[in-house]
């Protein structure tokens, strides 16, 4: 069980992880891997001691999108992680936590669930403003 503010998780961290070290996410443009670099380099503490409690690869989302912002100078990301197991107590449409740049939303849409990821299944959509991190120009 992993308790994060008001809600209760049942969540099953072994096969969570399992499932994203599987997740075959593709990942192409200049965008997804400047979000891929700043998830695996550039995270601060809180975020990812929340993704590790959670079993999360943060740079492997189920679904990613980016957005240009700031006159260019950064790429607002959102996205859907999916984790293995079930919320036992709290509002499903009250969770909105916020860690540092990061905005983590319980959702239920269950759009692109990895096919390795089997039984009762939560999902979480974030939104995150990050900046470029890749030494290549970012291009717009």
């Amino acid at each position: 069980m992993v308790q994060i503010e008001d809600w209760l998780l049942a969540i099953d961290i072994e096969n969570t992880k399992m499932a994203f070290e599987f997740n075959s996410y593709l990942c192409e443009s200049e965008e997804c891997r400047n979000f891929v670099e700043a998830c695996e380099n550039h995270m601060g503490p809180v975020v990812l001691e929340f993704a590790n409690k959670l079993g999360i690869d943060l740079a492997k989302p189920s679904q990613l999108e980016s957005l240009h912002v700031n006159n260019n100078a950064a790429i607002m990301y959102s996205g859907k992680y999916h984790i293995i197991g079930e919320v036992i107590e709290g509002e499903l449409d009250a969770w909105d936590i916020v860690l540092d740049t990061h905005c983590f939303s319980l959702t239920s849409e269950f759009d692109m669930v990895p096919i390795v990821m089997i039984g009762s299944i939560i999902e979480i959509s974030f939104e995150v403003v990050l900046p470029w991190v890749l030494e290549v120009k970012m291009e717009v």
